[in-house]
């Protein structure tokens, strides 16, 4: 449900002769021809974006965009028609439409929804949506009741209300990007929903609570309650990393934090994060950061 601050917030800004209150930024397409060759935005550029609120009556027909469309709906409920499928949208629900493939949506007649929207286009647009982990085929995710979307989503409005400036389009790009990314974050990180997943976040602050020790794959894997193959298997599948190689690069990674902000010497450093052998430390160290802690530290002291 979108809070009565918030709703206050977007009901403020248009007062609109239509059933149900809305506010929309469209970006005149000539500008968007003009600004598609700016270096930053002809990789992803945001066209449009609005809100709806109890938007009774709301509905598309059979679209065709070379625009990417997102839609999140934060109260009520609606509809959508993509791929010859229809989906049910509730609140918290996200969906994508494609550019390019024919789509139709709406509010329901009873419950109406309440929806923020984006449309986007350029060079790598494809990849960002990827990040939302939606396919034409799959478009819709749950993302729930998210304050901190929501934010995003009203910062990209508050910045557009002030006009089409190169500036404005790239900060209400760069929110578009962290709707995005933040998306994914939490797609990878939290996806809690099936029996057999892990919490990433949870697995990495334990790493981390465990970096003056040397913690084994049979603990990693105990700490999850999962078998050895089966939990590194999903680790590796959503970091890129084995766990034990990640654990490492995470004792590197505060190796680097007190070298650069300590005068601990590298011995004392090597012992706080488990390494009873500084010269098998002092390897470690090169080999993924690709200099020896002496160096790095003469480095970052220049």
């Amino acid at each position: 449900m979108l809070e009565n601050s918030n709703l206050e917030h977007v009901s403020e800004q248009l007062k609109h002769k239509s059933k149900y209150k809305k506010v929309s930024y469209y970006t005149p397409e000539s500008i968007l021809e003009r600004e598609s060759k700016d270096i930053i935005l002809s990789n992803i550029l945001l066209t449009w974006a609005g809100c709806y609120i109890k938007a009774k009556g709301h509905i598309v027909n059979n679209r065709l965009l070379k625009d990417y469309v997102i839609v999140y709906c934060i109260d009520g409920q609606g509809w959508l028609e993509l791929e010859h499928k229809r989906y049910s949208i509730k609140s918290g629900d996200l969906f994508v439409c494609p550019p390019g493939i024919i789509h139709s949506y709406g509010a329901d007649e009873k419950e109406p929804w309440t929806k923020y929207w984006i449309h986007f286009r350029g060079n790598n647009a494809d990849a960002f949506a990827s990040l939302l982990g939606v396919t034409a085929a799959s478009p819709v995710i749950y993302i729930g009741e998210n304050m901190k979307l929501q934010s995003f989503f009203q910062d990209v409005l508050h910045v557009l209300k002030a006009g089409y400036t190169n500036s404005n389009l790239i900060l209400a790009t760069a929110y578009l990007i962290s709707i995005c990314s933040y998306i994914n974050h939490q797609r990878i990180n939290n996806r809690l929903t099936k029996k057999n997943d892990i919490n990433i976040d949870k697995v990495i602050n334990y790493m981390i609570d465990n970096l003056n020790t040397n913690l084994n794959l049979e603990q990693l894997s105990k700490y999850t309650n999962m078998s050895r193959y089966h939990f590194s298997k999903l680790f590796k599948e959503k970091t890129g990393y084995s766990p034990i190689d990640y654990y490492i690069r995470l004792k590197m990674q505060k190796a680097c934090e007190l070298l650069e902000l300590s005068s601990i010497k590298i011995v004392n450093i090597s012992e706080a994060l488990g390494y009873n052998n500084q010269y098998y430390f002092s390897n470690t160290f090169k080999r993924i950061i690709g200099k020896s802690p002496q160096d790095y530290r003469k480095l970052h002291l220049k």
